[in-house]
């Protein structure tokens, strides 16, 4: 019974591994039906403004990679690659909007809302090189444009407790 069930968990870290995006995991031209049969279901489809589909699996709900995958129109991959990136939260700090942000990075970890300020915060946890951090674009409730981006390092990997005794 101990080997069945050693071989059972074994079989499924294998087809979580196999599921998880990395760069090598699509390549251009893949029909939209490799894409699903190499990553799965994507956390959240989307139509592109430019007419295209994309695609986004994220590794989270706290994870620190949202893979996006764009569809030509024709059905083949036109891009692949993983969003969470300084030059993307820099990027939003030019006024983007929040449909332009999700077509750009997916969705977020988590949202929240401040009455007293009319704005609206998403949070992204991402990696810059090897520190931990996290992206928060702040939108104007009324405009839905960004009006501050914050960048900092993620609390629960810069945390210092424990280090002096």
């Amino acid at each position: 019974m101990r080997n069945v069930m050693n071989v059972i968990a074994a079989a499924v870290l294998a087809a979580g591994c196999a599921a998880m995006p990395r760069a090598d995991s699509v390549r251009a031209g893949d029909s939209q039906a490799q894409v699903r049969e190499r990553l799965g279901v994507p956390s959240e489809e989307r139509k592109l403004a430019s007419g295209e589909s994309a695609w986004y699996y994220v590794t989270g709900p706290s994870g620190f990679e949202t893979w996006r995958v764009v569809f030509a129109p024709g059905g083949g991959v036109k891009e692949y690659r993983q969003v969470l990136d300084m030059g993307s939260f820099e990027w939003m700090r030019s006024g983007a909007t929040r449909d332009q942000v999700l077509d750009r990075v997916g969705p977020p970890m988590e949202r929240m809302g401040f009455r007293g300020t009319g704005t609206e915060a998403w949070s992204y946890r991402w990696r810059d090189g090897t520190l931990e951090m996290i992206g928060e674009p702040v939108f104007d409730q009324k405009t839905g444009k960004v009006v501050l981006v914050g960048i900092y390092r993620d609390p629960a990997y810069s945390s210092t407790v424990g280090s002096q005794r």
